[in-house]
């Protein structure tokens, strides 16, 4: 992969806007690249950030991979020196809520917008953009989320040197669903019974559940001795400092005013699933949380696994079940269905995920990641 590349001159300085050929060359070179094999989520963003970078006047981004299941942050990445920091954004995101915010745009119909034209070319006007990205010179900022109807896969800012129009918000919205199936599909790819499986369990680490302390700057105040080995599992900056996801979490649990859980499901480095509630110790005002990280259970994993198969809702119940060795007629009398419903449900279930019957349990046992 190329590094991320910068606009042209013409755009930075005369913001010369693009023209419908314009979008229209960057959406088929950004539909085709993602159409190739073997390409990671990360690859994917990077393709989108590199080809789009000229159109909308790019000058930095970051990203979040994100739990299907719930949407909530589990890594993040940046390229270009992004405006902020994690825990400034996290503020405006949760504790003094702001335009776009990645839990609206997840149940938004439309899933891009940016800060000029959420308000309504008046970007001051928003808290965000007034403390924190337009003391960089940074023009605007647009939020895209990468989700379909089988869960939300990557979240993505971008940092851009002019104002958004309504123009680079639809171009936008017609090259993602092309990269968010890419994105579906490449994580497919690792579990798939031809990815290796991995150990269930390593000899010092079973299913039990670990627990961190976290103060209310995120750093690790004390940890039992599994969760310390499980924290080399998770992508993170080390030390004393506790891993992305669980400051994100963290960010949600003390701050969210919509109450939703603070929990969510991730794919550690070794391929494991694992599942982390964090949430607020009885001195709230003290901002320290608890953090706890266990083995995802199989029918969690399975459901993970499934939606990358591309399962809907209802073929994702069948299969659960499925896996459980219940029969049809059970399977049609639980989910309240005809039996020849079920049969099709069952046929659709096989035909996505490859697998027999007896072999659809084995979806849940953990898969190397790649690399």
């Amino acid at each position: 992969m190329r590094g991320l590349a910068r606009p042209k001159p013409s755009v930075r300085l005369d913001h010369v806007l693009p023209r419908d050929k314009d979008y229209a060359q960057a959406r088929r070179r950004i539909e085709a690249a993602v159409a190739e094999p073997g390409l990671s989520p990360d690859d994917i963003v990077r393709t989108f950030l590199e080809e789009s970078a000229n159109v909308l006047g790019t000058s930095s981004s970051c990203w979040h991979a994100t739990d299907p299941a719930s949407g909530a942050l589990v890594d993040g990445k940046e390229a270009g020196g992004a405006p902020g920091s994690l825990e400034e954004s996290l503020i405006y995101e949760y504790r003094h809520p702001d335009v776009n915010r990645f839990a609206d745009l997840a149940t938004a119909r439309e899933k891009v917008a940016s800060i000029a034209t959420a308000t309504g070319d008046r970007p001051s006007s928003s808290a965000r953009f007034r403390e924190m990205i337009e003391p960089t010179g940074t023009a605007d900022e647009l939020r895209a989320v990468f989700s379909d109807t089988y869960g939300m896969w990557m979240s993505l800012v971008v940092f851009t040197q002019r104002r958004m129009t309504e123009a680079d918000l639809r171009f936008v919205s017609e090259v993602l669903p092309a990269a968010t199936s890419a994105m579906r599909q490449a994580a497919a790819v690792t579990v798939t019974p031809l990815a290796e499986p991995v150990a269930s369990a390593l000899p010092d680490d079973g299913p039990a559940p670990s627990v961190l302390l976290l103060d209310a700057a995120d750093r690790i105040v004390s940890a039992d001795a599994v969760a310390r080995k499980r924290l080399a599992l998770l992508p993170g900056p080390g030390g004393d400092q506790a891993p992305g996801v669980m400051s994100f979490l963290a960010a949600r649990a003390r701050w969210d005013r919509d109450g939703g859980p603070a929990t969510a499901r991730m794919r550690a480095l070794d391929g494991r699933w694992f599942e982390i509630d964090v949430s607020v110790l009885d001195d709230a005002g003290s901002g320290n949380v608890a953090a706890v990280m266990q083995p995802a259970a199989s029918e969690r994993v399975l459901d993970s696994v499934l939606r990358a198969l591309g399962l809907s809702a209802r073929e994702r119940e069948v299969a659960a079940l499925l896996a459980q060795g219940r029969p049809t007629k059970s399977i049609a009398a639980t989910l309240q269905l005809s039996p020849w419903t079920v049969q099709d449900h069952v046929k659709a279930v096989y035909a996505k995920t490859g697998v027999s019957r007896a072999d659809l349990g084995a979806l849940a046992v953990p898969r190397a990641l790649a690399g």
